[in-house]
């Protein structure tokens, strides 16, 4: 990947992904009403929002980390 230019993001990108991440959500919704081990084990949700928050942290700072050349 030697001096490829940078493509802008398109509108059209963020929406597809923002969209993914909805529909996501909603299907584990939907399923952990569906299956009772699934239900107990959102009983942790502070546990897995701060993996979430991990998580996104760590993509942010891989996103805007700086390109070496």
């Amino acid at each position: 990947m030697a001096d490829q230019p940078r493509r802008p993001v398109r509108d059209r990108e963020v929406l597809v992904a923002a969209a993914l991440v909805v529909a996501c959500v909603l299907i584990f919704a939907w399923l952990t009403g569906l299956i009772p081990a699934l239900d107990d084990a959102v009983g942790l949700a502070p546990l897995i929002i701060v993996g979430l928050i991990v998580g996104t942290a760590v993509v942010l700072v891989v996103a805007l980390r700086p390109r070496g050349s």
